[in-house]
């Protein structure tokens, strides 16, 4: 992905924005997002690609291409397809949720240093912790976890490029997703790093 690219979901089961932008003065950006919605699930993998520039854009890449190829697989498979198309390259960091509409569940899986935060509207928080490390290839462990979500509940992914502080109060404000999406663009520190974010509701 190259320059700066604002993707966007919804039916009426989700809402979902997400954001990116290269480090100051790459062409390329090392992190890769993907969503896809249907009537049964809503799908979405951030991964960010270690180090910076092409090298990092490429694997990061070649795990979006994977998870759009089996985005009707459960996420355990998912994780391990991604993990295993990494031979070879310089390895990455990646979360994938997908949301099943008619159970009002999601399951999460995360490896590495990208943050994640759903917010119900009854006050209760829901923020999974990562495997430590990365994707590479090599035999690597996971831990996949199901949870409820309730209607309305708002979520944010962001990978590390993102620096902005009060996350989980952005995720249980009233703001509508467009806000809270118009917000971070405005109050970000971006340069330093690829940077992407993803924020979405859940109806």
């Amino acid at each position: 992905m190259e320059g700066k690219k604002r993707l966007e979901c919804s039916n009426q089961h989700i809402q979902a924005i997400a954001y990116q932008a290269p480090k100051e003065g790459n062409a390329f950006n090392g992190d890769s997002i993907y969503m896809k919605v249907t009537e049964e699930y809503f799908i979405c993998a951030v991964c960010d690609g270690l180090g910076s520039g092409e090298h990092a854009f490429h694997s990061s890449d070649a795990v979006r291409k994977e998870v759009e190829k089996n985005h009707d697989k459960d996420v355990e498979v998912l994780i391990d397809y991604c993990n295993q198309v990494l031979k070879n390259k310089r390895g990455a960091t990646l979360s994938i949720l997908k949301a099943h509409f008619s159970q009002k569940t999601f399951t999460y899986s995360s490896v590495g240093n990208i943050q994640f935060v759903l917010s119900c509207p009854s006050g209760k928080f829901i923020y999974p912790l990562p495997i430590l490390g990365y994707l590479s290839g090599r035999p690597q462990k996971y831990r996949c976890e199901t949870f409820t979500y309730e209607k309305g509940s708002k979520f944010i992914i962001h990978t590390d490029g993102l620096t902005i502080t009060g996350i989980k109060s952005l995720a249980s404000s009233s703001s509508s997703i467009e806000e809270i999406s118009n917000y971070i663009d405005n109050h970000a520190k971006t340069g330093k790093d690829d940077l992407t974010y993803l924020v979405g509701q859940l109806f």
